[in-house]
């Protein structure tokens, strides 16, 4: 891959592919909450390198997520220069490790070209409709996901479902990410949500939903993917390995208050 990024670079790019309902910066790092839903909308992102002493800064990040009853976590690449710096400091604990995992877009396209599930029928939209949201994390979702889960022409969701009784059997999301505050164009699409219902499974409907999501991409100019899955999804981690996805980099949540 060419300009491969390092594991800090592509977590900075990962931040822009997730949203949130509020945010602040302090210092070179961005604050997010989003009521609790999603780890990724209530932590901490190492945008920028910190320009004070880092234990000025860890005492705000607490004080913030303590103002809105969340715990204080920082999203950091497991073992990169900031995760043994915390564990320094005492903040021993972590929660939620995932692998980030990365790919060429075209390469994944390529393996994907003779993917046509018979049956079935595939919709894009720019916003979580219903009928996606009924699939995602089996429909049990607070009012705060629509606006965390984000819309627009950056985002782009797909959903496969059975025509003839409307049942959503697959559906994914899409991203066009870059580090937060930059201007420049896109290079990275980040792929979340990719879920199947259990009764659809083993029919290549995840296959399609990708195949779907980073043909938008590309032809917006994304030429690299990443996703982020669970170490012990071993359903997940055959499906990317397939497609040619391989792991960037290990990432969890340190605790600090």
């Amino acid at each position: 891959m060419a300009d491969t990024p390092t594991g800090d670079d592509l977590a900075a790019i990962a931040a822009g592919g997730w949203g949130c309902t509020e945010s602040t910066w302090i210092d070179g790092w961005q604050l997010r909450a989003g009521g609790g839903f999603t780890h990724r909308a209530n932590s901490a992102w190492p945008i920028n390198p910190l320009s004070r002493p880092m234990i000025d800064v860890l005492a705000e990040v607490r004080a913030w997520y303590a103002e809105r009853g969340l715990p204080a976590l920082v999203n950091v690449v497991e073992g990169g220069q900031l995760d043994l710096e915390l564990a320094r400091l005492g903040y021993g604990e972590t929660s939620h490790a995932a692998l980030r995992q990365s790919a060429r877009v075209d390469d994944v396209l390529d393996v994907l070209l003779e993917v046509a599930p018979i049956g079935v029928t595939e919709t894009f939209a720019d916003t979580p409709d219903d009928l996606w949201l009924l699939l995602y994390r089996n429909g049990d979702l607070p009012p705060v996901a629509r606006e965390i889960l984000g819309g627009g022409d950056s985002v782009r969701y797909a959903t496969v479902f059975d025509p003839k009784s409307g049942e959503p059997l697959a559906i994914g999301r899409a991203a066009l990410a870059v580090r937060p505050g930059d201007d420049g164009p896109a290079r990275w699409a980040g792929l979340a949500a990719i879920e199947t219902a259990p009764e659809a499974r083993r029919r290549g409907l995840a296959k399609l939903v990708v195949d779907g999501l980073l043909e938008w991409a590309a032809d917006r100019g994304a030429t690299d993917a990443y996703l982020e899955v669970s170490p012990d999804n071993t359903p997940a981690l055959k499906l990317y390995e397939s497609l040619g996805f391989t792991t960037h980099h290990t990432y969890h949540y340190r605790v600090i208050g």
